[in-house]
């Protein structure tokens, strides 16, 4: 089969946001290499867009519910991929995680509540709650022998104040795929002062082949997952997403919120889901591409080491995304932005958002041709050397 991430794939000027949005929203030049925004720069699996064209043959696209065959493809693939045993009853249907995230803090928490994360983490998470009313209780990873870990001591503190706890995992940006262990310990913290959790996993299906993602709700009856094959299949602009919500109770409150949203799942949406997670072709190409995404985060990362040695990273295990901390460059987060932007000509995910620890550090996406990488880091060496930042 070819290569998935170096086949060329034209999205200038196809009102894509991690391209476009560079000159409508930032009025940068065009010459910007946008390596932000989490989705990747390839064609999803052929055999989903075969489906979605054959959806779209029959010319029928009124208000959709979400489809029972669709309900069921998440059980089987949780169950093929994870492990994890789901009633197909218990899969609602969401626009999308964020959205997901959003309602079910709406639904099983009230105004005041605390909510508990773990920054330097995607920063929707902080957004939401604060946007909620909620309180945000902070138990910060900790970077032990360059791998960020979970801090208990802080996490089970924050869950004595807290209801709800918005579990990474794997964790976006820093990429961890948590080990069962560990989630072993939440699971034990959330029973002990009865949090709530609720799992993103949305980066799990690009795991790489090295690891072995646990799905938490293998370990406790009463998690909450959310997830989609968005960026498994490269279709998140399909706001094709779900909730697996074992609680009966829960489920009602959740579903009540979503109404009251008017969430309902396009005719594509369905037809989406459907074929990523019951055609064997899709699966086979998932499995290619997580091979692909894990060798050429190493080359990368092996590249940086060479190239730019002021610049550090801790290997992730999952997904394309790339924490890279540039605290020994003398300058300003702010400063850091308008060099990288003017000078360098590259667009980074700044880390402020992440959390106070992100001040430091820009969040590059790996996931687009092999040549566009190189000539980051070219553009990175040329002007560090030029500053002198060597």
């Amino acid at each position: 089969m070819k290569s998935i991430l170096q086949q060329q794939l034209k999205r200038k000027d196809t009102n894509s946001v991690k391209w476009d949005g560079l000159e409508q929203w930032f009025r940068l030049s065009e010459d910007v290499l946008p390596l932000w925004v989490a989705d990747i720069d390839i064609r999803t699996a052929p055999s989903i867009s075969e489906a979605l064209a054959a959806k779209a043959a029959q010319g029928e696209f009124g208000y959709t519910l979400f489809a029972p065959e669709a309900q069921k493809a998440v059980s089987d693939w949780y169950g093929r991929r994870h492990d994890l045993i789901v009633d197909p009853n218990h899969v609602l249907f969401s626009s999308g995680v964020v959205p997901a995230l959003t309602h079910i803090v709406e639904a099983l928490t009230e105004v005041g509540d605390g909510v508990v994360i773990q920054s330097p983490v995607y920063p929707p998470f902080h957004e939401l709650v604060v946007g909620s009313k909620r309180q945000v209780f902070d138990a910060p990873l900790k970077k032990i022998d360059e791998r960020y870990e979970m801090d208990f001591v802080a996490l089970e503190e924050a869950m004595k104040q807290a209801k709800l706890f918005l579990l990474c995992s794997p964790h976006n940006p820093v990429g961890r795929v948590w080990t069962r262990a560990e989630l072993e310990k939440v699971v034990a913290l959330a029973d002990q002062y009865e949090v709530i959790v609720v799992a993103d996993e949305i980066h799990a299906d690009l795991t790489f082949p090295s690891h072995k993602h646990t799905a938490i709700g293998t370990l406790d009856s009463r998690v909450i997952t959310v997830s989609a094959p968005s960026k498994a299949f490269n279709i998140a602009g399909l706001f094709a997403s779900y909730i697996i919500c074992p609680v009966d109770e829960w489920r009602k409150q959740i579903t009540k919120v979503q109404n009251k949203h008017h969430v309902l799942p396009t005719p594509f949406a369905n037809t989406a889901i459907i074929a990523a997670y019951t055609n064997n072709r899709a699966e086979r190409w998932l499995d290619q591409l997580r091979e692909e995404l894990e060798q050429q985060m190493n080359d990368v990362i092996d590249s940086i080491e060479s190239n730019l040695p002021m610049l550090h990273t801790t290997r992730p295990e999952a997904s394309y995304l790339l924490w890279l901390d540039f605290s020994e460059l003398p300058m300003s987060a702010e400063d850091r932005k308008s060099w990288l932007h003017h000078e360098v000509r590259i667009f980074l995910s700044p880390g402020g958002p992440f959390g106070p620890q992100g001040e430091a550090f820009e969040r590059m996406n790996i996931g687009t041709r092999r040549e566009l990488l190189d000539e980051a880091i070219h553009r990175l060496s040329a002007q560090m050397e030029r500053k002198a930042f060597v």
